[in-house]
């Protein structure tokens, strides 16, 4: 079935880095939603407003968000010029 017609549905096993999903850790069973930042036409959008949101609380990581999206857009416009990805 085509991604289109599923909607939201367990795509992916995510394992936190820092063991905090390990059996009887504080994330064990957390739900998480994964976004394709190279392919994924809606995750700018979704990275913008995120760090929109945590701006004030997470000033860092709202930094880290909007240098990601530079990047991102700096590949677009890659992609653009040449036609194509390279190194990707």
């Amino acid at each position: 079935m085509k991604s289109t017609k599923k909607g939201l549905y367990g795509k992916f096993i995510v394992t936190r880095t820092d063991g905090g999903s390990d059996t009887g850790g504080k994330h064990d069973g957390c739900e998480y939603f994964v976004l394709d930042l190279t392919h994924d036409p809606f995750a700018a959008v979704a990275l913008a407003a995120y760090s929109e949101a945590c701006r004030d609380e997470y000033p860092i990581l709202a930094s880290d968000l909007r240098n990601s999206l530079a990047r991102m857009a700096l590949d677009r416009a890659a992609v653009n010029l040449s036609g194509s990805r390279e190194n990707r």
